[in-house]
């Protein structure tokens, strides 16, 4: 029964960052040519660790976290 939620969790939370990659490129293709700034310009460094994040990449772990933990949740 663990396995079986761990094994879903899983799965749900990298098919909504797949999913919500997707139409943040689109998005973001959206916005540069139509000149403005796009979601992938870097908005969040911390050069000790090498980590670099933009807003995209931002939306995209909140909202796989969110999907994983609302999955944990309801299974």
């Amino acid at each position: 029964m663990v396995f079986r939620r761990i094994v879903l969790t899983l799965s749900v939370g990298v098919a909504t960052a797949v999913v919500s990659a997707v139409i943040i490129t689109i998005i973001d293709i959206y916005l540069s040519g139509h000149g403005h700034v796009g979601l992938t310009l870097e908005y969040f460094t911390w050069s000790a660790a090498d980590i670099h994040l933009s807003i995209g990449d931002i939306i995209m772990l909140i909202t796989a976290v969110l999907a994983a933990a609302l999955t944990w949740k309801v299974v």
